[in-house]
Formats: C-alpha cells, structure tokens, sequence
C-alpha cells in the first residue's frame, strides 16, 4: 500500500496534536483553512484517507474518548451551539465516527440502534414519511423535532451511523432515498447522488466518491452502486488508471503523497477508486491489502515481483510476471489463482455476498483456509 501513512501530511497533522490527544474543539467538517489548527475531526478524517485505523494509537485515544463523552464521563470540549440540543447531535456525530473506525463499537451500535427505529417507522409505508419521522421522533424523545438533524436523515452522520442496522427492505428504501435527495449528504455533496458529475477530472468528483464510499458500508450498496461503478471504469486512463485532476487537491481527500504532480495525482487518484472495488473478498481476505493488488492498482514491477517471490517460496509456483493483475476478489479482473475461488462459488449457490453470512458460518473449510491464508499471507507491512 502507498506510503501515506509516513509522509509530510500525517507529520503536520500529528505536530498540531495536543497532549491529550486531541486537536482542540471537535466539531468542524469543512475544508482546513492555511493557518489554522486542526478540529479533531479535521483530524481524524484526513488520517482516515492517509491510511490510518482503530489499530493506531492516535486513532484509538480519539475513540475512547469519543465513548466518554457519548457514555456522559467525559466531555470532549466546551463547544456547543445553541441552535441544537447540542449533547443529543453530539452523541449522534460521535457515534457516526466510531462506526466508521469500529463498525462493531457497542457505544456506538447503542445509538446507531436508537435511530434505526426511528428510520424503520419513517420508510414503514414504503417511502420516507415526514408525518411517520415526526411520530417516531417525538415517540422517542417527548417532544417535537426542532432542529434539521432531527428529521430528514439527510445527513454524512446518519449515513455513517447506520449501515448493518436496519432491516433489508427499510435499507433499500434508505439508499434509494440518499441516492434521490435533490440536496446530495448534507456536509460531503450538495446534490442529488444519482447524478453523476459532468467532469470526473474535478473537485466535485472527489467529493462525489466520498458521499459513495459512505454509501458503500451498507449490505445493498453493490447492487445500487453499479451505476457508479461503470461511471469509473469509463473515467480510466490508457493504463486503466484514474486522474482527479489538480483541481481536486483540498486538504481532505488529496493529496495523499508529499507531491501533487501528475505522477503522484495519478498514483492518489488510482488507491482511493480502487477501495471501492477492493470490498473484502467472499473469504473475507482485505485486498486492499494484498500486493498483487495494490501492485496492480498502481502498475508497480517491484511489487510484482515482490508477489512472485512469495508464491515461489511459499508454494513453489513459477509464475510469470504479466499474470500479476488483480482488481480485487470481486472484480472482473481477478488474480488467477482466485478464478476458481470455491467460496465464492458456495456463496453464490447460498445466494449470499460473503462467507460470514451463511447459517453454517464458520465452516471447517472457512476456517482452514483462513487460518492460513486470509490477510495473513502476501500483505502489505505497515511502517508506522
């Protein structure tokens, strides 16, 4: 995977880190100004797209204090804003970001369960309701909505929040009702997502993909996101590459490099598209973990040489170099070696889109297999 993870952005955004982890208030989605320091969530977001995890010291000091302040222990600062009931939106936001680095985090499931009620009441009638949202709500809390977060769903946090928590039809209807809204996620994309951007080499195309990548989370995205899918792969360079375009450099989402040069723009564009065709195999194996892939993605030589010493030493394979090409396990580009994947095969006789959710789950078969192999073998090391 490309070096983001030790380059000059992670090293500014560390530097203004405070002693207790923090980065002063938490609340501010819009774009760093030059000059000025970090929220906490500026922070964590743009770490996110740098590459880094719930399995990083910094990230997990944030998280926990997160689940502080939504358990009601600990504040996380003294900002508020008069206009909401400030602890319930924050309890909302702080709980969005939690599922997104920890998408099994209780806190987190403990709100994201409350508000999915309140969804399933409002989509009970086959489409969004205002009057159903407006009951439901006031069910809940004992009092009428007041605030635009309250009703509507149309926000990046209610769509953060709520992936695997809500039945399979009212999913359907959420995704249809995101993907319709004449005003796009509110915070990410002002309009609707099921209008493709005009030009892909643009700023808004990058903010387009990050309103996708929310809606990628969710168990019904596949299907609802081919559309989005053929759109990238009409957008592909002679190399099969992608290019955003030096207009799309906003501090958030690029650059990831130290250089934003057409070479290093590429290389960015390229790793952040291909997370979104690199959804975990059936198996569960992380391609975007995985060399082949990621030597693929960015059309590196070493790397694929890298993938055959591996398969030589450890299976005593001779593989040619050219035949190192993957798109990830579920593309239709697959490393050859995974053509005839028998777990993708049974996935789809069950009539399933992964392993994990099969009645039978874990099989004797599963387990070997990923005992051996699933992101334990030819993986990407982590340098920081």
């Amino acid at each position: 995977m490309q070096n983001y993870r030790n380059g000059k952005w992670v090293d500014q955004i560390l530097s203004q880190r405070r002693e207790d982890g923090l980065w002063g208030n938490f609340h501010a989605l819009s774009r760093p100004v030059s000059g000025k320091s970090y929220t906490t969530e500026q922070a964590i977001r743009r770490l996110y797209y740098l590459g880094y995890t719930a399995e990083d010291e910094v990230i997990r000091i944030v998280l926990r204090r997160m689940e502080q302040c939504i358990k009601g222990e600990l504040a996380i600062d003294d900002y508020s804003e008069k206009k909401h009931e400030w602890s319930f939106f924050e309890k909302l936001m702080l709980a969005a970001w939690l599922r997104i680095f920890e998408p099994q985090n209780k806190t987190a499931l403990e709100v994201a369960y409350q508000w999915a009620e309140i969804v399933e009441k409002a989509f009970s009638g086959g489409s969004y309701s205002v009057a159903d949202d407006i009951a439901a709500f006031t069910e809940w809390k004992g009092r009428k909505p007041k605030s635009g977060f309250e009703t509507g769903f149309g926000m990046f946090y209610h769509a953060a929040l709520l992936p695997k928590v809500l039945s399979p039809k009212t999913e359907d209807l959420f995704l249809d009702y995101y993907l319709s809204k004449p005003d796009g996620m509110y915070y990410i994309y002002d309009q609707p997502l099921n209008q493709l951007p005009e030009v892909f080499a643009s700023r808004k195309s990058s903010c387009y993909i990050a309103a996708i990548e929310v809606l990628s989370r969710y168990d019904k995205a596949k299907d609802k996101l081919n559309f989005v899918m053929d759109w990238l792969n009409a957008n592909r360079n002679e190399s099969g590459l992608w290019d955003f375009g030096e207009k799309a450099k906003d501090g958030v989402y690029f650059p990831l490099s130290d250089r934003w040069d057409k070479t290093t723009r590429i290389i960015d564009s390229t790793y952040r598209i291909s997370k979104l065709f690199a959804m975990p195999c059936y198996c569960g194996h992380d391609c975007s973990k995985c060399i082949t892939y990621i030597a693929t993605q960015t059309n590196d030589d070493d790397l694929r040489r890298q993938s055959q010493r591996f398969y030589k030493e450890r299976f005593g394979l001779d593989i040619p170099l050219e035949k190192f090409n993957c798109d990830g396990g579920r593309s239709k580009k697959v490393y050859e070696l995974c053509e005839d994947c028998p777990f993708s095969k049974c996935c789809m006789e069950h009539g399933i889109d992964a392993c994990n959710k099969c009645p039978e789950y874990p099989c004797k078969e599963i387990l070997d297999y990923q005992e051996k192999y699933v992101n334990k073998c030819n993986q990407q090391e982590r340098k920081r």
